[in-house]
């Protein structure tokens, strides 16, 4: 005798599997056995979902999934996720899983933005302007543009912009301005004070014992950059020379004393203004120094007193003293 068909409510066997139930777990919610569940699932093709992981709190790349958001349409699981940059976007948990997604599409796209970058960085090796030729290229990745690795005619290599090779401001590793700043100060020989720091084993005279203690930190911090690099002409036809370059910001610094408001030679307030409408410029006092180096002493004769109890020269103090104590 033929067994009589089983009935069984397909609508709410559907709304067992849509909220999680296991086959064993929809076999006692009706009241049969697993096997009877099993052909019944096959016969109407259906299946039952498998047991997943929360994914919440979790990060993936640059995503990290905040809550569980609506099924898509067909049936997925989806996740509302809060990317890096700031974006929220929903994403399939199959995505998340197999790592086909790890951020809102920003990802991509600094991606693309960098290899097109590198193909044409790339092309400009061979390059040569002045006495640096481009032998090859390096990511900043703090500003995401690549520098040039130049190599120069005196045999030294270093990094620059290729912006500014093209303008024509930067012709050198630096030795070229050494050599100039050596032939004005040749010619200049009557400054009471000659400031100096040491550096690729060559004096290099500044203008301001403040000039020497900033050198000196980004020396002992391995900070690339170069002093007195370019002198620039502005738009009212004056010139003007930014004190410091840090080659990998691509920034400038001005260092004073004292305050452009308070003391201001030669109209130098006016110059700066104008400078840093066009380029990325800081001006730091000695109040700043005091900061940035952060130096043990506040007040600057503290630190020629300590020399003059070394006997030493307050630049070898600030030099072989007071950075390596601090640091």
């Amino acid at each position: 005798m033929r067994r009589k068909k089983l009935q069984i409510d397909f609508d709410k066997v559907v709304r067992l599997i849509d909220e999680g139930y296991t086959q064993i777990q929809i076999g006692k919610e009706l009241g049969v056995g697993k096997n009877t569940i099993i052909s019944y699932l096959k016969e109407n093709n259906l299946t039952t979902k498998p047991r997943y992981e929360d994914l919440v709190n979790l990060r993936f790349g640059k995503l990290v999934v905040l809550e569980r958001a609506e099924n898509s349409k067909d049936r997925r699981r989806r996740y509302l996720c809060k990317c890096d940059c700031g974006r929220s976007i929903i994403v399939k948990a199959k995505y998340l899983n197999n790592g086909d997604t790890r951020s809102c599409g920003c990802y991509k796209n600094m991606e693309n933005y960098r290899m097109n970058n590198y193909k044409e960085a790339s092309k400009k090796i061979g390059e040569k302007y002045g006495k640096l030729q481009i032998v090859d290229i390096v990511l900043n990745k703090e500003r995401g543009k690549y520098l040039m690795v130049c190599s120069c005619d005196c045999g030294s290599i270093s990094l620059k912009c290729y912006t500014k090779m093209r303008q024509g401001k930067t012709v050198s590793c630096g030795c070229y301005g050494r050599e100039l700043r050596s032939k004005r100060q040749s010619a200049n020989s009557s400054n009471k004070d000659r400031w100096y720091f040491i550096k690729c084993n060559e004096k290099v005279y500044c203008r301001s014992s403040y000039e020497v203690v900033y050198a000196n930190y980004l020396m002992i911090n391995n900070i690339d950059f170069e002093y007195e690099e370019t002198c620039f002409k502005l738009s009212n036809g004056k010139r003007y020379t930014p004190d410091f370059y840090l080659i990998k910001d691509d920034k400038y610094i001005e260092i004073k004393g004292i305050d452009y408001n308070i003391l201001d030679k030669s109209n130098q307030k006016e110059k700066f203004d104008l400078f840093s409408n066009y380029y990325n410029i800081e001006l730091y006092l000695w109040k700043d120094l005091v900061s940035i180096c952060k130096l043990p002493y506040k007040s600057y004769s503290s630190y020629r007193y300590q020399a003059n109890k070394l006997n030493i020269e307050i630049e070898a103090y600030f030099a072989n003293m007071v950075y390596i104590k601090n640091k």
